[in-house]
């Protein structure tokens, strides 16, 4: 006869074992997404972010600045 699992048990077995899953998450996601990919060979050395999402970064900011000096300030 099968065994009878709760909800909250499976529940909490899905949480476990997407907790033990490192490469998992949003956060893993957008971290991949937005930093240039690891060095295999180099595991201490550090991950710069990408050109295209500083680039992003810089001109968010240039026009935020821009609006905010033009429309609140002047």
């Amino acid at each position: 006869m099968a065994v009878q699992i709760t909800v909250s048990e499976v529940h909490a077995m899905l949480r476990e074992y997407l907790r033990n899953r490192a490469d998992l998450g949003l956060w893993k996601a957008v971290a991949s997404g937005v930093m240039e990919p690891p060095n295999p060979f180099e595991t201490k050395s550090v991950r710069r972010p990408r050109r295209w999402f500083v680039l992003f970064v810089v001109v968010s900011l240039a026009s935020t600045a821009t609006f905010v000096y033009f429309n609140f300030w002047n």
